[in-house]
């Protein structure tokens, strides 16, 4: 292959290379608060309730409880129905500034049967990264 061929073909692989280094190296914002629920996610199929406090905002409120509230209720819940293929997915995230909302379903098995409940939720952004801050959960939908 002449040279006149091979220097056009090897910078467009570098620029491919670069682009998609470049495409690593920056993570959206929705992204991180979507990697924020699969971490809650495994938090709670691991039982690994300290971390689940972890993700959650300081100002934390879901159903009248705290942070700390939240996640004993949480344990409680597994504990007592024993759920398997715990998932949150999110969709429709907007974010605005330092905060962000998205409507999501959290999924799992529990005593057999597969249950789903919709929830939305809000996020915060603080120093330590994207927080879970506020959810308001919907009706168990089969």
């Amino acid at each position: 292959m002449s040279l006149i061929f091979r220097a056009p073909l090897l910078t467009l692989v570098v620029l491919a290379l670069l682009v998609f280094g470049i495409e690593r190296l920056i993570v959206t914002d929705s992204e991180q608060i979507e990697r924020l629920a699969e971490e809650a996610s495994e938090a709670i199929r691991s039982q690994a309730w300290e971390r689940l406090a972890g993700l959650l905002h300081e100002d934390f409120t879901y159903e009248q409880r705290d942070g700390p509230e939240t996640v004993e209720h949480v344990r409680r819940l597994v504990k007592k129905y024993k759920p398997t293929d715990v998932g949150i997915a999110l969709f429709e995230i907007e974010v605005v500034g330092e905060e962000a909302r998205a409507r999501g379903v959290v999924r799992g098995t529990a005593l057999g049967r597969p249950a789903r409940v919709p929830e939305s939720a809000w996020f915060k952004e603080t120093d330590d990264g994207w927080k879970l801050w506020k959810v308001r959960g919907g009706g168990y939908v089969r």
